[in-house]
């Protein structure tokens, strides 16, 4: 136990959306050394916690509390006297309806350091989301804020008679329950019963999903929809708005749920999202990188260095730094690279490669570094990839220069079980790696199939064709780019 209590910061997480996540909040969530977190929306949040550090969840659904709120306070005390710095996680903004200020005074009556970091609140977030803005001018000079829930779980005691202007829009949070009711008190309070209505369920999330109407109607049509919590409620003639001014529903992937295999969250993931598709992250593996030994020898002696992924790039520079050398080192050799991420990685290390083969494979790769040699076969070359990577580069070189494949690192099996909403059938999956498919099929059930699969490359694709996989795409190089267009041309012909 510390004998000062530690730091206590409460960081509101946004509605939903990782990227709506303020800079200065995920910088105490990388420094938290104990993370107390709602039920959140996306497990990325929690994976930019440091390793080792505690986490605790406290997620609060209706009519199922994990931990009740006064235990909730005591356990942010607690831990202040065990840890530097407490991060307490919160959806939307830790002071709209999310008791943040509760936490905050408990902890201030104990002489406890307390730092409060605003976040994105959903009723602001999910009507942008929706293509509804909050005000809008000769629309909504103004709003209103609601929770339709009262501190027993049931339905709040709203005075709608100070609700009845309608150039103020009105939004009620955790009401999914009762918008009938709601609708109701509006129109005996004096609102009109064509007002425009609208319920949005998992705003700014790509499972996002709206219904439209008025509040004569909006309840009996959220049923017919089968919308889920969390929702939010909006009323006012600025949800008139929403079909002109709604981007975030009309990207080409919305709608889409494409599972992704991944070793390391990547650009893929991040521009499928961008681009609207439902991304279910399956964590298949995880990248040490080898402390090669007797590194500096073999590296000075290289007049080409070779990478065949990201990751080879990463280990050689953790190399370079462990033996204490610099780019001096590598002054006179060459490099080469087997795709484009690999030349963006190394990019990053202020080095462009010589040579980018059209053909993004390791044949490709071999065939333009030995038109490059010619007959010199006192040529040394290093390649820097995993134990089981690139045959047929090694096949296409062993025989014309002096060739050393170096093994840089290592790619583990990650024990994590599948998420649940998988199921026996996915609809679609993208695979970067022949491992990956491997490692994926083995964590779903027995009888369970993918629709289609996309593909980075032959490797990949040949081991997909051992498996239950309805129809195999593939990339027309091995890039992410190709295989995103790859996806995005199936949906644009989609029935």
């Amino acid at each position: 136990m510390r004998e000062n209590t530690g730091k206590v910061v409460l960081v509101g997480a946004g509605p939903g959306d990782t990227g709506l996540l303020t800079l200065k909040g995920e910088k105490y969530i990388k420094q938290a050394d104990c993370l107390v977190y709602d039920r959140l929306s996306s497990p990325e949040f929690l994976s930019m916690a440091k390793a080792g550090c505690e986490l605790i969840y406290v997620g609060k659904e209706n009519h199922n509390h994990v931990m009740k709120q006064d235990a909730i306070n005591e356990l942010l005390y607690e831990k202040s006297k065990y840890h530097e710095l407490v991060v307490r996680l919160k959806g939307g903004d830790p002071y709209v309806f999310g008791r943040g200020g509760e936490e905050v005074l408990y902890l201030v009556d104990r002489n406890v350091e307390v730092e409060v970091v605003p976040g994105v609140s959903s009723s602001v977030a999910a009507l942008a989301a929706a293509g509804i803005p909050i005000t809008h001018r000769g629309i909504a000079k103004g709003f209103q804020v609601i929770t339709a829930h009262s501190r027993k779980d049931e339905e709040a005691d709203i005075d709608y008679s100070l609700l009845t202007d309608e150039t103020i829009t009105c939004v009620f949070l955790m009401g999914l329950a009762h918008v009938k009711s709601i609708a109701a008190g509006l129109m005996k309070a004096g609102r009109r019963s064509d007002t425009p209505a609208a319920v949005i369920s998992n705003g700014t999330l790509a499972a996002q999903r709206k219904c439209i109407g008025t509040l004569a109607d909006i309840g009996e049509k959220i049923e017919e929809a089968k919308l889920t919590s969390p929702a939010i409620i909006v009323v006012g003639d600025v949800v008139s708005l929403n079909d002109r001014l709604d981007f975030f529903e009309k990207r080409p992937l919305f709608g889409r749920k494409i599972t992704v295999p991944y070793i390391k969250t990547n650009e893929l993931i991040a521009k499928l999202q961008q681009l609207g598709a439902d991304i279910t992250p399956v964590k298949t593996g995880i990248i040490k990188p080898v402390i090669i030994p007797k590194f500096v020898d073999k590296v000075r002696s290289a007049d080409w260095i070779v990478f065949t992924s990201k990751n080879g790039v990463r280990s050689f520079f953790y190399n370079l730094e462990l033996a204490g050398a610099d780019i001096r080192l590598i002054a006179n050799a060459r490099f080469a690279v087997v795709g484009k991420a690999t030349e963006k990685e190394l990019v990053k290390h202020h080095i462009n490669a010589d040579i980018i083969p059209a053909e993004q494979t390791g044949k490709g790769l071999a065939g333009e570094l030995s038109s490059y040699m010619g007959d010199n076969d006192e040529i040394k070359v290093c390649i820097f990839s995993a134990k089981e990577a690139s045959p047929d580069l090694e096949a296409g070189l062993k025989e014309i220069c002096e060739l050393e494949k170096i093994d840089a690192y290592v790619n583990e099996q990650a024990y994590e079980s599948i998420p649940e909403s998988i199921g026996n059938m996915v609809s679609e999956a993208v695979f970067t790696s022949a491992s990956n498919v491997e490692r994926f099929f083995h964590m779903l059930p027995e009888n369970a199939y993918v629709e289609t699969a996309y593909s980075i490359g032959e490797k990949t694709t040949a081991v997909l064709e051992h498996h239950n996989v309805r129809e195999i795409v593939q990339a027309d190089d091995s890039s992410y780019d190709a295989l995103v267009d790859k996806i995005s041309y199936k949906d644009a012909f989609k029935d």
